[in-house]
Formats: C-alpha cells, structure tokens, sequence
C-alpha cells in the first residue's frame, strides 16, 4: 500500500507515519514544513499547503490510500481547514481515481456522544470551541458525500505514550467511555482500518 498522509506534522500524523513505516509501507507526508516532522519517517514529502492544487496533486501521485489527520491550533480555530481542506483532498482524489480515504475526527459534539455527562461536556466545548466544531461537521459533510471509499476515525482522549495494545473500535459512540488511546494505538487502529472493506462509509469509535 502507498499511504499519503495530510497532516502529517501534527501527533496523529506523526505516529501514523512511524507505525507505516515500521510495517514497511511506502509513505508521503503532504507538510507545510517539513521541519515538524521531528523525525517521523516519510518515503516522500511534499511541502505546501492543503489549500494549494498542484501540490496536492502531487501528494496524491501512485497513491493507493489517504489519510487526513488535520488539526488546528487554538489560534488557528477560525481557519477553514477542516472542511475547505479535506475538499481540495477529495476534488483530487476523483481526479486521479484515489478511492480510499480514512479521515482522523473526534468524537465530542452531535450525534457522536452518549451518556449526560459527555453531552454536557460536549455542550460546553461546542461554546468554547465553536468555529473547530463547526468546521467538523462540515468536513462530516464532504467526506460522507464524497461518494469515496471513506472511514471517519473518532477517538475521545488521544495522549502521548506507549501504544497499550490494539482495541477493536466500536461502530457506535461509546456511552460513559473514559478509555484514552495513545497516538501509536491510533496508528494500529488507522493501518488495521484502511485495507479493511467493513469500515467503508463508516464512523469507528476506539
């Protein structure tokens, strides 16, 4: 399988990257700045923005998977990252005939939470974080309707650490779960989820 990975700088990505390479993947790392790879193996970097055509193309090239693992700083919330990003993807990807696309979401607003207290709690982060959240439902909205093969990868805690064994995800938000997976689990879930035809047009819940 040749991966490319959106996001690549950010934890998420960076993990993913180390465990693909480690299973002997062939990677492409699409960065702004390569810099933040901080040592994270990449077969091939390309260097540009998301917002950028011919650099996203480039990306896609020989690609057989895709994986969008974006993520904004506080300061960038207002940024139209999640949605208008993951759009230029998607355009792309139909226009090189990529079908297979896993996006990295959350699971913190909507009908992503189970149980009062986490909707009180997604409640109160859908005030503080309003335009993030918003821009999640949007990119929702272009990955479902992408009419690719896609998987929508929502964790609740991610923390830094040793991976503590592979949990298969759950197909419906987990009621009351306090289980925090760590980003190499992650990146076992995300290479065990893309060859995977069962979690096509699929919400995975870890």
């Amino acid at each position: 399988m040749n991966l490319t990975v959106f996001g690549a700088t950010g934890r998420a990505g960076r993990a993913l990257l180390t465990a693909a390479g480690a299973a002997g993947l062939a990677t492409t790392a699409h960065v702004r700045d390569p810099a933040r790879l901080a040592g994270a193996p990449a077969g091939r970097i390309v260097t540009g923005s998301v917002f950028e055509r011919d650099t996203v193309l480039d990306a896609l090239d020989g690609a057989d998977a895709v994986v969008v693992a974006f993520g904004l700083r506080r300061r960038e919330r207002r940024t139209p990252l999640y949605a208008q990003g993951t759009r230029h993807v998607v355009d792309a990807m139909h226009l090189l005939g990529v079908h297979r696309l896993l996006v990295v979401s959350e699971a913190a607003y909507g009908d992503h939470v189970q149980g009062a207290v986490q909707r009180g709690l997604a409640k109160l982060y859908g005030t503080v974080a309003a335009p993030a959240v918003r821009g999640r439902r949007e990119q929702d909205a272009v990955v479902t309707a992408s009419g690719l093969d896609w998987t929508v990868v929502r964790p609740t805690v991610l923390t830094e650490g040793p991976p503590r064994g592979y949990r298969p995800p759950a197909t419906a938000p987990r009621r009351a779960d306090t289980y925090r997976l760590t980003y190499a689990d992650l990146a076992e879930l995300i290479l065990q989820a893309l060859p995977d035809p069962a979690t096509y047009r699929r919400s995975l819940y870890p």
